[in-house]
C-alpha cells in the first residue's frame, strides 16, 4: 500500500437549503438526503478513486449505518483489515449545505472517539511500499494520532495532516508533520492570522513553520491555494469551477494528494492534480458521490 489513511467515518445528514438559519431563527429546507462520510473515509475513498493504494485505520460500530460504511470500505477496495468494530454507534455528521454551494458541519464523534494508537502496528507501517504517505484528520483523539505520527516518522512516513475540525495543537504534534494541509479558516484559528490572500497565507504559513511543520499548503476555494516552506512561497491558481456543494471538497484534495505524492510525483504536479480533484467534487452533492476518479482528474489537468 501507498497511502496509510488514519481517520474518522461517519454517516452524513445533509439538508440542502436556501441560506443558513441565524441563531434562534427557523427556516424551511428543501430536502434531507443521508450519504457515507467522515474525513477519514472521504479522503480513503479519494485516495482510492484517484487510482492510490489505500489502507485504512478507524472505528465503527455494531449499529445499520457502521454496516453501511464497512461496505463503502470494499466497494471501493480500500485495505479495511485494521479498522476495528466495536459496540456503539459510528460518527455523524449534520450537514447544512446553502443554495451558494457553501457549508456548516456539526460532528458527533461515536466510535471514531474510541481510535488508539496500538490500531497503527509495526505490521501495517511495514506494509506500506515506498513513497510512504501517512494522511490523517483531527476527527480523532489527537493524543493517540501523535504516538502514530512519531511511529510513522520513524518507519520512513511522509507526514501529512488535515488539521480539520481544527483544534490546538502541541508543539510535538506539529514537529512530526512534514505538510500540513488547512484551509484558510483553520489556518486562521491556529495562526490568529485572518488569511483572506496570498499575503496573509504566506504570513500564517511562515508563523506555522516558527511552530515546527516541515510546510504548508493552505488553500483557499477560488484563490487557489498557497504552499510555504523554508525555502519557498508559492501560490497555485484554482481550476473554474461553478460549485453545487463544497462539502467533500477538500477531502478530495487531501486525498488525491498523498496519492501523487506516494507515486513520486514532485510536490508541484502533485498540489495541481489535487486541485483538479477538488474542483471536480463541488460539482456533485455528496461527500463520497463527489469523489471523482482517476480519469476524471488527469482529463481536467490536461486541460
Amino acid at each position: 500500500m501507498g497511502v496509510l489513511v488514519v481517520g474518522s467515518l461517519n454517516i452524513d445528514i445533509v439538508t440542502y437549503l436556501d441560506q443558513m438559519p441565524l441563531p434562534g431563527q427557523t427556516v424551511a429546507g428543501n430536502r434531507l438526503e443521508f450519504f457515507p462520510g467522515g474525513k477519514g473515509l472521504n479522503q480513503a475513498v479519494a485516495a482510492a478513486r484517484a487510482g492510490g493504494q489505500v489502507a485504512m485505520v478507524g472505528v465503527l460500530g455494531n449499529d445499520v449505518n457502521s454496516k453501511i460504511l464497512k461496505d463503502v470500505l470494499v466497494h471501493e477496495k480500500i485495505n479495511h483489515n485494521n479498522v476495528h468494530e466495536i459496540p456503539g454507534v459510528c460518527g455523524t455528521a449534520i450537514i447544512e449545505v446553502d443554495k451558494d454551494g457553501q457549508n456548516r458541519i456539526i460532528v458527533i464523534p461515536g466510535t471514531n472517539s474510541q481510535l488508539k494508537s496500538s490500531f497503527v502496528t509495526p505490521e501495517i507501517l511495514n506494509n506500506v511500499s515506498t513513497n510512504k504517505i501517512l494522511l490523517a484528520q483531527l476527527e480523532c483523539p489527537i493524543s493517540e494520532l501523535i504516538g502514530i505520527f512519531g511511529r510513522a516518522k520513524e518507519s520512513g512516513f511522509f507526514n501529512i495532516l488535515n488539521p480539520a475540525p481544527a483544534y490546538e495543537l502541541s508543539a510535538e504534534f506539529l514537529s512530526l508533520v512534514d505538510l500540513l494541509v488547512p484551509n484558510q479558516f483553520e489556518a486562521e484559528f491556529l495562526t490568529n492570522i485572518k488569511v483572506v490572500n496570498s499575503e496573509t497565507a504566506f504570513e500564517a504559513g511562515e508563523k506555522l513553520i516558527e511552530l515546527g511543520v516541515k510546510s504548508v499548503l493552505i488553500t483557499m476555494a477560488e484563490q487557489g491555494c498557497a504552499l510555504i516552506s523554508k525555502d519557498e512561497k508559492k501560490v497555485f491558481e484554482a481550476f473554474k469551477t461553478n460549485p453545487i456543494d463544497t462539502t467533500a471538497a477538500g477531502d478530495a484534495f487531501c486525498g488525491s494528494l498523498a496519492v501523487a505524492l506516494s507515486e513520486g510525483l514532485d510536490l508541484e504536479s502533485a498540489i495541481r492534480f489535487a486541485s483538479a480533484s477538488g474542483a471536480l467534487a463541488v460539482k456533485t452533492p455528496g461527500a463520497i458521490p463527489s469523489l471523482p476518479t482517476r480519469e476524471q482528474i488527469s482529463l481536467l489537468t490536461k486541460s
